[in-house]
């Protein structure tokens, strides 16, 4: 039997060890039969499909060793898959008869591969986008990063056919790619070092410019880190992938054959693809734990919250005489502004108004140390200068020179309506009286920036009439949204049209927060606001 050789055109995208493709991968034999009944009647000569061992697929065909018949290799991916096997009439004619048969039987033999290999392609493709389809269930349906990722690997392997899959993603500080998931190669490799951006030049590249990089040989290219370690693995060919989201790079997907193999268009813009949902995915999964982490701190927060509301009195104290009216509204979860009474013995009513800098957690911390430390000392202490004293001591000693606190602090005998006060730095709370406007000053410094500061007090007699407003920073530094600040003069304004309306201590406070909201309109506030109001009756 005269066989035609050809050249083999080796396909890339199989390596030594694969399962070699043969017809029936293809076609079925049924088909087979009819292909050569088929043929058969074009060419008037018997044709038929056989193994690259000469046996025909069908039982049908005659024997194939004849010495008159010619046989033509069918080639899919490179390889010998079956053979088309011609035999001529036994009246045909030699010479130029044998060379037709010849051509035609190569032009057959290439039409049943090229049908084949289109088939093989195809079914390629389809995996790939069943792939495709897989990961992309997996991506939505997976909250572990760890699960998704292995998924990948494994996947990559299976479906490109492929030695191994390395994923490895960039560390806090962005200087070294970690091992996060991999397929298909050996704990010994995995363990071979670290793999730092700086000393990998095929991964720095692959970063910087978001393309895939690919090598031939990596046991054999300079650019290749750990070299004698792919070759002992058997990795040939390899295939690095930048996982990109957004134009940041959260790690490199490498793809090793085990054999020198060319990644088509296809295989590199579906690896691309997978990439970056792998790279989606990965930054989901850090949103996610970024979400459960802020919920769980907005818990802690809101149980934070509810336990300084509870420092807060919740009642205002009831004085024969003197009305006591108040509104606290913290703008975060936690405030640094705080109000408190103190009862004092001998019908002494301590009043305390205060305003940490900051907001947030901080404040709410250093709000909760001075109300202690003012509560520890004003029990034990009568001279008002020297409980303030005390007090700036405690957070000079344990704070920064950052944080510090405005106070006033007052002392009220309701025996004989007598108001004694000092005030270390805090916005002069506000007496109305006869119409007349006066701001209480005496004190001294801002606690917690000079442990040596002194503190004056001050005397108030209280009439029947008077109206004694106090306040935080927030009430005079809330903006409208012409960036207006409602400021003091609209404070006095607003307590005395409700002084004039004869309101109570409770209506004064609601009418100087409503007008400041109304001025404020929908403008978000910015920091915690307090208010308390006397009104001596």
């Amino acid at each position: 039997m005269k066989r035609f050789r050809r050249i083999r055109y080796q396909s890339s995208n199989n390596c030594i060890g694969n399962i070699l493709p043969i017809l029936t991968d293809y076609l079925d034999l049924e088909m087979m039969a009819r292909l050569q009944k088929s043929l058969s009647a074009v060419t008037g000569s018997q044709i038929c499909l056989c193994r690259p061992d000469n046996k025909p697929f069908v039982d049908s065909c005659p024997a194939v060793d004849s010495s008159l018949r010619f046989s033509a290799p069918v080639m899919v991916d490179g390889f010998e898959a079956g053979s088309l096997v011609l035999v001529p009439p036994a009246d045909s004619a030699g010479g130029d008869g044998h060379a037709q048969n010849k051509n035609l039987l190569e032009l057959l033999a290439d039409l049943v591969g090229g049908l084949c290999q289109r088939e093989s392609m195809l079914r390629s493709r389809i995996d790939e986008l069943g792939m495709i389809h897989k990961l992309t269930a997996e991506f939505t349906t997976q909250s572990d990063l760890q699960k998704v990722l292995d998924t990948v690997a494994a996947t990559v392997v299976d479906v490109m056919k492929a030695k191994g899959c390395l994923i490895r993603l960039f560390n806090e500080d962005r200087t070294e790619l970690y091992v996060k998931a991999v397929a298909g190669l050996s704990s010994e490799y995995l363990e071979k070092g670290p793999v730092m951006l700086a000393e990998s030049e095929i991964d720095r590249e692959a970063v910087s410019t978001m393309q895939s990089v690919y090598i031939r040989d990596l046991a054999a290219d300079p650019r290749g880190r750990y070299r004698a370690q792919s070759a002992g693995e058997g990795i040939v060919s390899s295939l690095f992938s930048p996982m990109a989201y957004k134009g940041r790079v959260e790690g490199v997907l490498r793809v090793y054959s085990d054999c020198e193999r060319e990644f088509d268009w296809f295989e590199r813009s579906l690896l691309a693809a997978i990439s970056a949902q792998a790279a989606a995915a990965i930054v989901s999964a850090h949103l996610h734990q970024e979400a459960i982490l802020a919920a769980s701190m907005k818990r802690q927060l809101n149980l934070a919250g509810a336990v300084q509301r509870r420092m807060i009195p919740q009642n205002c104290p009831e004085i024969p005489g003197c009305e006591i009216a108040t509104e606290y509204v913290p703008s975060y979860e936690l405030s640094g502004d705080f109000y408190d009474f103190l009862a004092l013995g001998e019908d002494n009513l301590g009043l305390v108004v205060c305003d940490v800098v900051g907001k947030g957690v901080r404040a709410s911390l250093l709000m909760a140390s001075i109300r202690a430390s003012l509560r520890a000392h004003a029990s034990a202490e009568y001279d008002m200068s020297m409980v303030m004293d005390f007090v700036n001591g405690d957070l000079c000693s344990d704070s920064l020179v950052s944080d510090f606190a405005t106070m006033f602090y007052c002392v009220f005998d309701t025996r004989v309506r007598r108001l004694t006060y000092t005030n270390a730095g805090h916005v002069p709370p506000i007496l109305v009286r006869d119409g007349q406007v006066t701001e209480l000053v005496t004190g001294g410094w801002v606690l917690g920036i000079d442990a040596d500061a002194e503190y004056e007090t001050g005397i108030l007699d209280c009439r029947s009439g008077d109206v004694i407003f106090l306040y935080t920073d927030g009430l005079a530094e809330a903006m409208n949204f012409r960036d207006e600040y409602f400021g003091k003069d609209r404070i006095i304004a607003a307590l005395d049209d409700a002084v004039a309306q004869g309101f109570s201590a409770e209506g004064i406070v609601k009418h100087v927060a409503w007008m400041m909201r109304k001025f404020a309109g929908l403008q978000k506030r910015l920091d915690d606001l307090t208010l308390v109001a006397l009104k001596m009756l």
